[in-house]
């Protein structure tokens, strides 16, 4: 009644980003779970929706899609994250790890939403790695590639070789 459970919120959440950095996981999920479910008794309804975004990348580290899923199904019975920006980027997320599609969830992890989280679990989303998926980054030149066509495609890269074949100076 004394602000008392928003400052045990408070160390909850370092403890759980600590344990984050120590690479703790198991212990690192148990602890959000817990910070979301004290969230959602105060119907701080937005924070849940952080506080399980960080819950499931956390179990993609720990390579344990069943509980990701299952944390994102519990949720949608908080108020209002079924047709929330942090649902929908979730699913991605799952569905690219799902199937294996590196590029998918590099490119989920590079949204906003998830770059300006809290900067240990920022670090999860920018270290996720699919496993069985490999790392494909695309190209910048990849793109534009594709849109030339097949024959330009290697005429672009002899092109290439030429320009730097003398060296820069």
């Amino acid at each position: 009644n004394e602000e008392r459970l928003r400052q045990a919120l408070e160390m909850l959440g370092k403890a759980s980003r600590l344990l984050v950095r120590g690479r703790r996981l198991d212990e690192a999920a148990l602890s959000l779970q817990k910070e979301k479910s004290i969230y959602k008794e105060i119907e701080n309804y937005p924070t849940c929706y952080k506080k399980t975004i960080a819950q499931v990348l956390v179990h993609l580290h720990r390579n344990d899609y069943v509980a990701a899923e299952r944390c994102v199904r519990e949720s949608y019975s908080i108020p209002g994250f079924n047709g929330s920006e942090d649902c929908a980027a979730l699913e991605q997320l799952l569905e690219g790890y799902d199937q294996q599609d590196q590029d998918q969830v590099s490119e989920v992890c590079n949204l906003p939403l998830f770059k300006y989280m809290d900067n240990d679990y920022a670090k999860l989303g920018l270290t996720l790695v699919v496993p069985g998926g490999g790392i494909k980054k695309k190209s910048p030149n990849t793109a534009q590639d594709k849109a030339r066509g097949p024959a330009a495609v290697g005429s672009h890269a002899d092109e290439e070789e030429d320009e730097y074949s003398g060296g820069l100076c």
